[in-house]
């Protein structure tokens, strides 16, 4: 199906379970999560699910996926549409959430995993990782951690997807601190994020990972690990630039409202062939 046609069965899955597609948690639930739900929430899923696509080789039935930060599963069901449902993964940190995508019939194979403890995949198993508003919130020492683990467990010649917030949030941020009056709770919220917002745009500017420790909404999301970050592009080129054969980054759009890092793992020679004879094959 293209992918228009498949974006639009997903969201007439909303309404009608008929379509066996897997259903949804309460609007309150997706929106604790996502901060959107329903239509508006896959919305913004499809537009990252293409995202990964673009930035992919062709995928195939037999593509191992990885959903890192799977939550409630509104990304990983896109995918059902390319990939069979026994090679898509997803992974999350909080167990009750998990429980609830599995409730509702998200597909694949879905694990709890610790803060900063390494995945229980081989290195080199997936061809696709992707991770979408999660490197917008982690720490440094965890951003550096997550990198390097998704590198391991990533195949030579894979490809890794991930948002994060950028300048533009910073900005926002500082703009809401000098408002003084009749700032409403999300402007209250933004202008205390950082103790000094311009200082947070200069490191940044610099190449400097900013994060701020706010702590999330469950027992889990602790503030050693868990707030909002920014990570600059020079940060993620210091970090796993050497195991990459390209990264590239491409701004917050409307359609998707944080920057978006497309990372292509270095392959070696015997890798590109069996790549290249795989998809001649599959033609």
């Amino acid at each position: 199906m293209d992918d228009q046609s498949w974006y639009e069965r997903i969201v007439g899955s909303i309404s009608d379970p008929s379509l066996g597609l897997p259903g949804f948690p309460t609007a309150y639930q997706q929106e604790v999560f996502v901060g959107k739900s329903n239509e508006a929430a896959l919305a913004e899923a499809f537009h990252f699910y293409r995202q990964v696509k673009a930035g992919s080789y062709a995928l195939r039935r037999d593509s191992t996926v990885l959903d890192f930060g799977v939550g409630w599963g509104r990304i990983i069901r896109f995918f059902l549409n390319d990939v069979d449902a026994g090679n898509l993964h997803g992974v999350d940190v909080d167990k009750d959430i998990l429980d609830v995508a599995r409730s509702t019939g998200v597909p694949g194979n879905l694990s709890v995993i610790q803060p900063n403890a390494k995945l229980e995949y081989d290195d080199g198993y997936f061809d696709v990782i992707y991770a979408f508003s999660v490197f917008s919130h982690l720490s440094e020492p965890s951003a550096k951690f997550w990198l390097a683990e998704l590198m391991r467990v990533l195949k030579p010649g894979g490809t890794l997807v991930m948002t994060t917030t950028t300048d533009s949030f910073l900005e926002l941020c500082e703009a809401c601190s000098y408002k003084l009056n009749d700032r409403n709770q999300y402007e209250e919220d933004y202008a205390r994020m950082f103790a000094d917002p311009a200082e947070a745009r200069r490191r940044y500017a610099a190449g400097e990972h900013v994060y701020a420790a706010v702590a999330g909404n469950a027992e889990v999301l602790e503030a050693s690990n868990y707030g909002w970050a920014a990570m600059p592009p020079a940060f993620v080129e210091r970090e796993i630039g050497r195991l990459a054969q390209s990264i590239a980054f491409v701004e917050a759009t409307l359609e998707l409202p944080q920057g978006v890092f497309t990372v292509r793992k270095s392959a070696t020679f015997a890798h590109r062939v069996a790549r290249r004879l795989r998809t001649m094959v599959g033609s």
